[in-house]
Order: structure tokens, then C-alpha cells, then sequence
């Protein structure tokens, strides 16, 4: 009786071990993870949507906490190798075509900061209504969570982070304007967590 009863205890166990996630346990895990990220890199492919044609860039992107951010235009040739760098209050930004280096004091709910997932992760954990839920995209099911930019800016009002089911990492970044409008699309490619990136990374010394 006693060797069944155990052999029943395993069973079930098992049972409960094989049971699939729910919906909240894979958000829960996502969310874990993320919040758990000190450091990323990876490569982007971003559109702009204005009132013009849509303006479409390819760079590398690096991001340590708590604000430190390094971007490095790919794509268009003619703004190839521009480097953008910032620490949450200033950016600096190198152009190669007249190689020089300016700062700019309006960083706060600029495109730029609006790129990052770092600043994603902080909008999400100091707002009161973040929304996760399970979602279908080009026929392969992603965690979005959605959470509002602070500041009331107009063109940066909400954002979306689609990040991939299987493997936990952000695929697809996307900014609204207060009218619900896609502002920003940010793909994510080679997305590493936590590599170590040295402190020389956002200076610029051209």
C-alpha cells in the first residue's frame, strides 16, 4: 500500500510538472527576465513614421543600466558610421560626414530614447496600467506588453514590446502617438542578454 501510494504521488507530481504554462505564467517569466537584464546588445532595424515617407535606419545598438545608451547608424550609406550616445539627460552625437561632435540637452521623450528597451523597461515598471497578453503576429504567437510613455507627449504616448514565446526576447518595438498611430518600429536581431560592454563603449573619442 505504501509503495502505491507513493508511486500515485509521483504520478501526479509528474503530471503537474508536464501541465502547460498559462498565459500568466509566461508573462510572469518574460517580465522576470527582462527586469533581471543589466546590460543588451543587438542590431535593429527601425522606421520613423512622420508626415513624410517613412524614414528607415539599420544600426547597432548597445544599452547599460541605468541609462547609458550607444547607437550606431548601418544604414542609409550617407549616414553611415554616426554615433549617438547618451546617458539619459544629454546625448552626443558624432557625424562622419563633417566629423564633428555636438551635444543636445533634449533627450528626454526623444525618438532616440524611445528606441531603447532599457527605457521601455523603466516606462513599464513606474506605470500603473501595464497590459500583457498573448498575441499572434505573422502566424507565430509573442507576449506583448503594453505600457504608457511618460511626459503626455504627443507623438510618444504608448508603447508595445512583442517579445518571442519560445525564447524570451524582444522581437518588435512599437511607439503610438495619443491618436493610436504607429510612430516607431524597432526590429530586434541578435539580441544578446547581459554581455559585458566596458565604459569606453559610450564615449566618443573621434
Amino acid at each position: 500500500m505504501r509503495s502505491r501510494r507513493l508511486l500515485w504521488i509521483v504520478f501526479i507530481l509528474l503530471i503537474v510538472g508536464c501541465a502547460p504554462k498559462t498565459e500568466e505564467d509566461l508573462l510572469y517569466e518574460a517580465q522576470k527576465k527582462l527586469n533581471k537584464m543589466e546590460s543588451y546588445s543587438c542590431q535593429v532595424e527601425i522606421t520613423v513614421k512622420g508626415n513624410k515617407k517613412p524614414e528607415k535606419y539599420t544600426m547597432k545598438q548597445w544599452f547599460k543600466k541605468p541609462n547609458k545608451y550607444r547607437l550606431e547608424v548601418i544604414q542609409p550609406k550617407d549616414l553611415q558610421g554616426k554615433i549617438t550616445i547618451g546617458n539619459g539627460k544629454n546625448a552626443w552625437i558624432y557625424h562622419p560626414g563633417i566629423k564633428q561632435v555636438w551635444m543636445t540637452e533634449e533627450f528626454l521623450n526623444s525618438k532616440e530614447q524611445n528606441m531603447f528597451l532599457g527605457y521601455f523597461l523603466r516606462n513599464s515598471l513606474n506605470s500603473e496600467e501595464v497590459q500583457g497578453n498573448i498575441e499572434t503576429l505573422e502566424q507565430k504567437e509573442y507576449i506583448t506588453i503594453d505600457t504608457e510613455i511618460p511626459g503626455n507627449h504627443v507623438y510618444y504616448h504608448k508603447e508595445r514590446l512583442w517579445i518571442n514565446l519560445k525564447h524570451a526576447e524582444p522581437y518588435l518595438l512599437e511607439v503610438f502617438d495619443i491618436k493610436g498611430e504607429k510612430r516607431i518600429e524597432v526590429k530586434y536581431s541578435n539580441f544578446q542578454y547581459n554581455p559585458k560592454i566596458e565604459e569606453e563603449m559610450f564615449l566618443i573619442t573621434k
